[in-house]
């Protein structure tokens, strides 16, 4: 399989570098073909928004520099703007506007692999089977009541890792788990006395 030039992929923009197209490899290749505009942007330039093409091309960086694709939209899946209005296009001749986290990790992978010469169809990130869009992965934490009143106890978490479709649920947070504090002690006693 090809392989892009680092230097293509880390000084390159997608608002004047076509990697969608598949035979342009090398820092070479572009500067012999010249400047190829996006379809887009005079419009972007009117109306300036998050565009998934070029925070892709940012992950693509990152991976070259030796992070993993996983890692990168991992990380990203954290940034506070991903619910914002964005351009999102699959051939960088047609653009449409979307919003929605998922949706945005979607087409930020999307255009990544494509960028990094990947298989496009893959994913890193599980997917949602109703909307489609990419799962998130968070931590919640669980209030252990182990106390002798209701709602009273030691103040001890227990940490769950949960994924959740950001289009289609609510974020995940953390439950109450009641303990009874006589089995905490009985099962102290247990290991205290070796059984």
């Amino acid at each position: 399989m090809d392989t892009r030039e680092r230097r293509l992929i880390v000084e390159g923009s997608p608002c004047d570098t076509n990697y969608f197209d598949k035979s342009l490899l090398t820092f070479a290749d572009a500067q012999e073909r010249g400047r190829q505009m996006c379809a887009n942007y005079e419009e972007c330039q009117r109306k300036p928004m998050d565009c998934a093409l070029r925070y892709g091309l940012e992950v693509a960086k990152y991976v070259t520099k030796g992070s993993t694709l996983e890692a990168e939209l991992a990380e990203f899946s954290q940034a506070p703007f991903l619910d914002n209005l964005f351009w999102d296009s699959e051939n960088r001749m047609e653009f449409i506007k979307l919003n929605g986290k998922a949706r945005f990790l979607k087409a930020v992978e999307r255009f990544a692999r494509s960028v990094l010469l990947m298989d496009e169809n893959v994913h890193v990130l599980p997917h949602c089977n109703s909307c489609d869009g990419v799962k998130l992965t968070t931590t919640v934490y669980d209030s252990i009541h182990d106390g002798l009143q209701e709602l009273s106890g030691s103040g001890k978490t227990k940490p769950r890792v949960v994924q959740y479709c950001p289009e289609c649920e609510q974020e995940p947070r953390g439950q109450i788990i009641p303990v009874n504090p006589l089995d905490e002690i009985v099962e102290d006693m247990k290991i205290f006395s070796g059984e």
